[in-house]
């Protein structure tokens, strides 16, 4: 991964995922997103309209657009399979959330946590400033 895709990924919290409503219609939605070496990180209540399609249908796609516009839109594309945190698992996410902007916000406390790998960059799809990704 470039350093620019990289810096996407480590300086930016706010991302949109895009998800299938039941009709097969799309759905986006803005989420605070957190992300290691491996995946991305969201969480949302299992009962926002995001969170219901991804439980039958667990598609997703994430984007990230970086603020630095000094070479022209810069943004990374992830798309895969998302799968619901464990205990565990949504501990451990809530740390890269802690180490990203000091604290979990309360509205976060009782969400539940999704996972989407980084997955294999796709080189013949991206092209200069634009990473697209799939797991």
């Amino acid at each position: 991964m470039s350093d620019e895709a990289r810096a996407i990924l480590s300086e930016n919290i706010l991302g949109t995922i895009a998800t299938t409503n039941e009709d097969g219609s799309p759905w986006s939605t803005p989420v605070h997103i957190f992300s290691d070496a491996e995946a991305v990180y969201w969480f949302s209540y299992e009962d926002k309209i995001h969170s219901i399609n991804l439980q039958r249908d667990p598609r997703v796609s994430v984007t990230l657009f970086s603020p630095d516009e000094s070479r022209g839109p810069k943004g990374i594309y992830i798309n895969g399979t998302a799968t619901k945190l464990d205990d565990e698992s949504t501990t451990s996410a809530k740390q890269l959330m802690v180490a990203k902007i000091g604290k979990i916000p309360a509205y976060f406390e009782q969400a539940s946590g999704y996972k989407l790998l980084i997955g294999q960059l796709n080189s013949s799809k991206s092209t200069g400033n634009c990473w697209y990704f799939y797991s």
